[in-house]
């Protein structure tokens, strides 16, 4: 099992804010090896809807190379997407990143393609925790 990022428990906390509640953590991958994402959560919305589920995988981009933690969550949204096809296609995909990786490696042309073609979602936290979520889906 991987260590948790720096930042878990700020992103974990301001999803509770916002009506989520946290049913894994971390969410285990039925896999061979075992993998896993950092929260599952599932958030009630209007019952003609019925759930949303999510799955997130938290980093924090505190290396010196912003390109190296943007290939390395390339990779895991790549596996963990697929595994979530297997086994629980009801689930959303999210990576949380912070804002200033958003501001930064997801800013450039190289990171806006990623997120375009790997239609990736994210979650964009702040450092200190305090502030609210924003959503980003690719258009």
């Amino acid at each position: 099992m991987s260590r948790k990022d720096m930042y878990h428990e700020h992103v974990k906390a301001a999803l509770i804010r916002e009506g989520w509640e946290i049913t894994h953590d971390p969410f285990i991958f039925k896999s061979e090896p075992e993998l896993s994402t950092d929260l599952g959560a599932e958030r009630p919305i209007a019952a003609r809807r019925g759930q949303e589920k999510i799955a997130v995988e938290i980093k924090s981009f505190l290396r010196m190379s912003q390109v190296s933690e943007l290939e390395k969550a390339m990779g895991q949204y790549e596996l963990y997407r697929w595994l979530l096809q297997i086994n629980e296609p009801d689930r959303e995909l999210y990576v949380a990143i912070p804002t200033h990786a958003y501001e930064g490696i997801f800013s450039k042309p190289v990171g806006k393609m990623v997120v375009e073609k790997l239609q990736m979602k994210l979650i964009v936290y702040t450092v200190s925790g305090e502030e609210k979520l924003r959503w980003i889906q690719p258009t």
